[in-house]
C-alpha cells in the first residue's frame, strides 16, 4: 500500500473546518507544544492551509493497522474501525474520530476507545506518567462524546521499533465537562462570533503581522509601556538564572574532569562524554566555490524584535 494513499481527501479536510475535533482539544486549551488556538482559528478559517501530511504523519496512518493488530494480539480484545465522526449529544460541533473502537466481550463489559500513537524513545520519557497530555485530553474529549466507560491507548516507539504495553485510560468526569464548556464558549467566541483569538507566542505574531511596514511608528499605550517594563524584569531574572546554571554547570564539569560519568551510589547525576559533528563550513566553501555558492542563495526575510 502506498503511503499517499493513505492522505485524508479535500473534502475530508474541509469538513473538518466545520468542527472542534479530539486533536483540537489541546490547542485550544492552551497545553499544545506545537499549536496554539490562534492557529487552530486560522485554519478553520481557512486563512491558514491545513497541515500536510509529512513522512511521520504518512508512517502514522500507514501504522495503525499494524497497532491495532498487536493490541488484539496482546489483549484478545477484538477491534473495529469507525469511519464516522461521534458527535456530542447537545453540541454537534464538537465531534470524535476515534482510531478504533474495542468491542464489548470476554474480559470487556462495553465498547471502548482504542487510540494508536507512534513517537520516538526519547520524545516518550518526557512524558509524566507515561503518556502526552495532549493525547490524554484528546482521549477524555473522545470519552466524554462516545459516552464509553473506557479507553485504550497502544503506542510504538519509531526509533527502536518496540510497542509499548496498552494503557487503560478511565474518563475524568470533571476535566471532561470543564473541557466541554472550554471548547464550546471558544467556538461561540470566536467561529460564530468571529473574534480572533490573541497571539500567545512569537509564531503567532508573525502569522498575523510578517511584514513591518518602513517608518512606522506606534505610540505605546499605559499597557504596552506596562507590558515594557515587566518584559524587561523578566529578562533580567532569565539572565541572571543563565548565569547561575552556566556557573554551576562549570562547577560539575571541573568536579568531572577528563571523566565521562559523575554518579552517586551508582546512579549517573551528570554525562560529559565526546560528541562528533559534521557541518558544513560555508566561509571555505563560498572561498572555493563563489559562484556555485550565488546559485543556491535564498533570500529570506523575517521581523527581528528588539526591546530596548
Amino acid at each position: 500500500m502506498n503511503l499517499r494513499e493513505l492522505k485524508p481527501s479535500k473534502s475530508w479536510v474541509k469538513n473538518r473546518s466545520t468542527y472542534l475535533g479530539g486533536s483540537n482539544c489541546a490547542a485550544i486549551l492552551g497545553e499544545s507544544n506545537y499549536s496554539t488556538p490562534l492557529q487552530v482559528y486560522l485554519k478553520k478559517k481557512g486563512i491558514l492551509p491545513p497541515i500536510e501530511n509529512d513522512p511521520i504523519m504518512d508512517f502514522g496512518h500507514f501504522f495503525e493497522d499494524r497497532l491495532s493488530a498487536y493490541f488484539e494480539q496482546k489483549t484478545g480484545f477484538k477491534t473495529r474501525r469507525v469511519n464516522q465522526p461521534f458527535s456530542h449529544p447537545k453540541f454537534k460541533f464538537l465531534k470524535a474520530n476515534i482510531d478504533r473502537q474495542v468491542l464489548a466481550g470476554k474480559g470487556l463489559d462495553s465498547t471502548a476507545v482504542l487510540e494508536l500513537k507512534t513517537t520516538t524513545s526519547q520524545r516518550y520519557k518526557s512524558f509524566e506518567g507515561g503518556i502526552d497530555r495532549a493525547w490524554y485530553l484528546q482521549v477524555q474529549h473522545y470519552l466524554g462524546i462516545t459516552g464509553y466507560k473506557r479507553a485504550f491507548l497502544q503506542v510504538y516507539l519509531r526509533d527502536t521499533c518496540e510497542f509499548l504495553e496498552p494503557q487503560i485510560i478511565d474518563p475524568n468526569p470533571e476535566l471532561i465537562e470543564e473541557m466541554t464548556e472550554k471548547l464550546v464558549n471558544w467556538w461561540q467566541k470566536h467561529m460564530v462570533e468571529g473574534i480572533r483569538p490573541d497571539p500567545q507566542n512569537g509564531e503567532d505574531a508573525l502569522l498575523l503581522y510578517p511584514d513591518a511596514q518602513d517608518g512606522r511608528v506606534v505610540e505605546a499605550s499605559a499597557e504596552d509601556q506596562a507590558y515594557h517594563e515587566e518584559l524587561i524584569k523578566v529578562r533580567q531574572k532569565i539572565n541572571s538564572l543563565t548565569f547561575e546554571k552556566e556557573l554551576l554547570e562549570a562547577f560539575l564539569k571541573n568536579s568531572i574532569g577528563a571523566g565521562e560519568r559523575l554518579v552517586a551510589g551508582g546512579r549517573d547525576l551528570i554525562t560529559w562524554k565526546n560528541q562528533e559533528t559534521n557541518r558544513l563550513d560555508t566561509k571555505l566553501l563560498k572561498q572555493r566555490y563563489p559562484a556555485l555558492c550565488k546559485k543556491f542563495i535564498k533570500t529570506t526575510k523575517t521581523r527581528r524584535f528588539l526591546c530596548h
